[in-house]
């Protein structure tokens, strides 16, 4: 029997196919490729393996994605937005001061439904294609400078408030390049880099410059 455009298989026990409307197979497709990546690196993202695990048919693919490449930078921007939106979450919060603000921010970081292994092994496996990929590239850009100047906007008013002269820029720089060297030294020994060790280096880093900021 032919299997539907808009179908997929149905779980064990259900119909042969069951229909799930275009933006829930576009989110299960997107959520087997961070698996695939986390996996296996670029050399697991594969049409064939996140079909399989998301459970829906190879030909459905082009129906959300123009080819594999279209669908690996619409996984990178899923995964990007997802990040910036947890940033945002803490920094833009109403009533909260600055300072408990980048507190949170840094600890969000580090929770654990972020600072987890599957995870951060797809972004490796995304990072190390996106120097010779142009489109993850301006991803990456456009990710970078939202994220850097909203950490900067954010240290500038943690310096303005104490009265203190700081490079927020710089800072800002600093604590993103730190961070994502954290996540990555994780990735390759777990056991050498505890969540509250890696918290512990990035507040190292801030506290010189911004004063007390560990709970």
């Amino acid at each position: 029997m032919a299997q539907a455009p808009d179908s997929e298989p149905a779980r064990p026990g259900a119909p042969r196919y069951s229909r799930k409307q275009a933006p829930e197979r576009k989110r299960l497709l997107i959520e087997a490729a961070v698996a695939c990546l986390a996996e296996g690196g670029i050399a697991g993202f594969t049409v064939e393996r996140i079909c399989k695990k998301a459970g829906i048919s190879k030909g459905l693919i082009s129906h959300h994605f123009d080819g594999k490449e279209d669908l690996l930078a619409q996984t990178y921007e899923a995964m990007t937005a997802n990040l910036d939106g947890l940033g945002a979450a803490q920094i833009g919060r109403e009533n909260v001061s600055p300072r408990q603000a980048l507190r949170d921010f840094v600890a969000a970081n580090f929770d654990p439904k972020v600072f987890d292994r599957t995870q951060l092994k797809a972004w490796l496996a995304v990072w190390g294609e996106t120097a010779s990929n142009p489109k993850l590239a301006a991803i990456h850009k456009a990710r970078y400078v939202v994220y850097h100047d909203r950490l900067s906007a954010l240290i500038s008013a943690i310096a303005t408030e104490d009265g203190r002269q700081v490079d927020a820029g710089l800072l800002a720089t600093m604590l993103i390049s730190l961070i994502d060297g954290l996540w990555l030294e994780w990735c390759l020994d777990e056991k050498i880099l505890p969540r509250q060790k890696a918290l512990s280096a990035v507040y190292h880093l801030l506290e010189p410059h911004l004063g007390a900021l560990q709970p």
